[in-house]
């Protein structure tokens, strides 16, 4: 994983920083609820205030070219948001991940977004495999770009 993707969550839930006027509200649709369950007991404003909270965030740097991505008939992408909680014993266990499209619509109209959610067993956990996917390919493409391309 690309580290510096990584941040602190600050606030929830997250916000965005593409321009409404434009893209519409893109606010993460996560909920405490969606995260407490994993949360070892703590709220997610404890977790916040403990610097327990973190993001992997490839929603804006994703959201503005999906709908020309998603024309073609031989790819899909989402923007995707993940919040992931640092356990006692120093590791990063993943709570939720988010994953967004345009609106079908128009723009203007902000995300359709759907919240996953751990799971391991039934339709629920291979849900989850294939979001978690979305999330390293999101990753992967975004560290090449900044890493590689950027470098020319």
């Amino acid at each position: 994983m690309f580290i510096p993707t990584v941040r602190n969550q600050a606030e929830f839930p997250p916000q965005s920083k593409l321009d409404p006027t434009v893209y519409g509200d893109q606010t993460s649709k996560m909920t405490e609820e969606h995260l407490e369950i994993n949360l070892e007991g703590l709220t997610v404003d404890k977790a916040i205030k403990g610097q327990r909270l973190f993001i992997l965030d490839h929603h804006d740097v994703f959201m503005p070219f999906l709908r020309r991505m998603n024309e073609s008939k031989s790819s899909k992408a989402y923007a995707t948001r993940t919040i992931l909680f640092l356990k006692d014993d120093g590791t990063l266990k993943p709570l939720a991940i988010e994953l967004s499209l345009p609106h079908p619509g128009q723009q203007q109209l902000g995300a359709y977004s759907k919240v996953i959610l751990p799971a391991t067993l039934g339709v629920e956990s291979t849900v989850w495999l294939l979001a978690k996917a979305h999330v390293i390919v999101n990753d992967s493409c975004y560290h090449q770009l900044i890493s590689h391309w950027f470098e020319l």
